[in-house]
């Protein structure tokens, strides 16, 4: 009896480890970028700090300030970026933008569609 009650705890945390090793990895490979507190903006174009050309790739903005984890994987957008300016998907809660309003990779988003700063859809 005790031997099955050990077998199922240990399978059940082995699905529950494996739950969280995959949303972790998921979610960098979703983000794949750089947090937006690495930005400074200048006339509405995004740097890399100590950079002097714009940004181009993928930015986002976490709850908890920094990269995905065990438990900050919650985002306020994600973002890609070409010439320091918005151009490509823009990912945001269903909510909205705002610091209260967040979303994890793979939740269902508002997806916004920009073409050189400009929202096009």
């Amino acid at each position: 009896m005790i031997k099955k009650g050990v077998l199922v705890f240990v399978a059940i945390f082995i699905i529950l480890a494996g739950y969280v090793v995959y949303k972790i990895n998921y979610c960098r490979l979703y983000l794949r970028g750089v947090d937006s507190k690495e930005f400074n903006y200048v006339d509405g174009v995004a740097y890399l700090k100590g950079d002097s050309t714009p940004y181009n790739g993928v930015a986002y903005s976490t709850v908890c300030g920094g990269e995905c984890g065990i438990w900050c994987a919650s985002l306020h957008w994600r973002a890609e970026f070409k010439d320091g300016l918005y151009h490509g998907n823009f990912d945001a809660p269903l909510a909205g933008v705002s610091d209260g309003n967040w979303f994890s990779p793979g939740d269902k988003t508002d997806t916004y569609v920009y073409q050189n700063g400009v929202r096009i859809k």
